[in-house]
C-alpha cells in the first residue's frame, strides 16, 4: 500500500508544492503524453498551466535512478512498482475545467515497495518517505481539511448535493460555495 493525500488546489499553490519538492533536493520530471517527452528540471518552470496530457513527478535522487523508456516513437516513464518507481513521488494537480464547472482531485502519491525479479520485496527508500511526508504536511497547511457541501458527478446522487471532507484551499472552496462547481 502506498501513501496518497488527495487536495483540491489552484495552479499557484501547485507551483508552490512543487517548489517545496526542489527545495526538499527533488527533480522535477514532466512526462507530456501528447508529444511522447519525458523532461527532468530543477525549476518550476516546467510545470504548465495547461494540464492536458501532461504528468508530474517528485524525483528523489537520493533514492536511486529512474528509467525512461526510448525504444518505440514516444518515450515512457517508469513509474510503476519498479525500483524506478520507488524513487518517484507522483504529483498530479488539481484540473479545474471552467467550462464543465468541474474540479477534478490532485494527489501526491508514492508507492509502499515493489517485489524484484527473485520476488524479494524492496521498501520505499526512507528518504522518499521523509520528503513525501513534508509535502504531505505542507499540502494540509495550505488546503486545510473542510467539510465541503457539493453537486458529485456521480449520476446515483442524481443533482442532489452531498456533504464531504476534503483538503481544499480557499480559491477552490470559494468555486463550489459561489458557483456550484463540482467535485470529482
Amino acid at each position: 500500500m502506498g501513501k496518497q493525500i488527495e487536495f483540491y488546489i489552484e495552479y499557484e499553490l501547485f507551483v508552490s508544492v512543487a517548489q517545496k519538492a526542489l527545495d526538499c533536493g527533488c527533480r522535477i520530471i514532466k512526462v507530456d503524453t501528447v508529444k511522447g517527452v519525458v523532461t527532468e528540471s530543477d525549476s518550476v518552470d516546467v510545470i504548465s498551466g495547461n494540464y492536458h496530457g501532461c504528468w508530474y513527478y517528485f524525483y528523489v535522487p537520493e533514492a536511486g535512478g529512474y528509467r525512461v523508456d526510448r525504444s518505440g516513437e514516444r518515450e515512457h516513464l517508469d513509474h510503476g512498482y519498479s525500483s524506478s518507481g520507488n524513487t518517484l513521488i507522483e504529483a498530479s494537480p488539481t484540473r479545474i475545467r471552467s467550462d464543465e464547472k468541474k474540479l477534478a482531485r490532485g494527489r501526491l502519491y508514492c508507492i509502499s515497495g515493489y517485489y524484484d525479479e527473485d520476488g524479494q520485496w524492496i521498501e520505499r527508500p526512507d528518504c522518499v518517505t521523509k520528503i513525501y511526508n513534508s509535502l504531505a504536511r505542507y499540502v494540509k497547511k495550505i488546503a486545510p481539511y473542510t467539510e465541503v457541501e457539493h453537486f458529485v458527478v456521480n449520476p446515483t446522487y442524481a443533482g442532489r448535493k452531498v456533504t464531504s471532507k476534503e483538503y481544499i484551499s480557499k480559491e477552490c472552496l470559494s468555486l463550489v460555495e459561489n458557483q456550484d462547481y463540482t467535485l470529482g
